[in-house]
């Protein structure tokens, strides 16, 4: 899952939420657009390299680990530009918004345990539509038919992932789909809340909140369900921080030095990589209802730059 995007969180780098970063000097254009498909390429890597680790643990201690992994890297980014803490009254949102992605991280992962990679990639790319649903709503932004028929696309995109899990009765993707939804929906409202946060905030500042937060909410429950760890999977939960960090670092430089309109297609070579590593490491094969699928998520997505 991946703009602040939450590093790992289901794909939403589409622009929506994006905070604002100060003007960068120009740069040839395939470098932000290179940029911008090494982001995505490293937030599936780390939703694969999650879903390497599911046979062995469950998603609330997947989730703190992808937090406390997340941290690390926050806290040194942080502290290296000598970033301030949030302001008196800005830790009621960062509260909510920490809720919000342990809910929609932990939601996402258990999804990941239940299906396919490229199925829940291409589910997690309806979060964009969500998103600017959202900010019609709570941030009285102006709606446009280009947003009604962004919606008709991932709502049909949905519902043809979800058609074929329907005719098998006890279907546990059905449990998989329904929860990368409610992953998709709770993360539009961690990016609105983002829109709000970054007037006030730094991003550095809210990824450092973003990560140290969920993890102190989740840190009892991970410990009541804790399997012990396995020889050897250390380094691999310290690699989901890794290339959250990198993929971060990546979207945020391409939006600095291109626009949004752009760079957010970019988003979408997630999938090919969801679908290469999904077949690589998991002998998973996309099949023609999620390549259906994704195509018109995908297309409901691009219809959000027309606006």
């Amino acid at each position: 899952m991946s703009s602040v995007p939450d590093p790992g969180a289901p794909g939403a780098t589409v622009g929506a939420g994006m905070p604002s970063t100060h003007p960068a000097a120009p740069v040839a254009a395939w470098r932000p657009l290179l940029a911008a498909a090494l982001g995505s390429a490293a937030f599936v890597s780390m939703d694969a390299t999650v879903k390497s680790l599911a046979p062995h643990y469950g998603a609330v201690q997947l989730t703190f680990f992808r937090f406390a992994a997340g941290l690390f890297f926050a806290l040194v980014i942080w502290a290296w530009l000598g970033r301030p803490l949030p302001g008196p009254g800005q830790w009621r949102l960062h509260l909510l918004r920490g809720v919000l992605l342990l809910l929609s991280l932990t939601s996402y992962f258990h999804a990941l345990t239940l299906l396919p990679l490229a199925q829940a990639v291409a589910m997690s790319y309806t979060a964009p539509i969500f998103i600017s649903l959202l900010a019609i709503l709570l941030l009285g932004e102006r709606p446009t038919r280009s947003i009604w028929l962004s919606l008709a696309f991932g709502l049909a995109g949905a519902a043809v992932a979800l058609w074929p899990e329907l005719q098998q009765a006890g279907n546990p993707r059905i449990e998989g789909l329904l929860a990368v939804s409610f992953s998709a929906v709770t993360f539009s409202c961690v990016m609105v809340l983002a829109r709000v946060q970054a007037q006030r905030d730094s991003l550095w500042t809210i990824l450092l909140m973003q990560n140290l937060l969920p993890m102190l909410m989740l840190a009892a429950p991970a410990a009541w369900v804790w399997q012990p760890l396995q020889p050897g999977d250390l380094p691999v939960i310290a690699l989901t921080g890794a290339l959250a960090t990198v993929g971060l670092l990546a979207i945020t430089w391409a939006f600095r030095h291109l626009e949004a309109s752009r760079v957010a297609p970019m988003e979408y070579t997630g999938f090919v990589w969801a679908g290469l590593f999904g077949l690589l490491l998991f002998g998973e094969v996309p099949s023609t209802w999620t390549l259906a699928s994704a195509g018109l998520i995908v297309a409901g997505c691009l219809l959000l730059l027309r606006r």
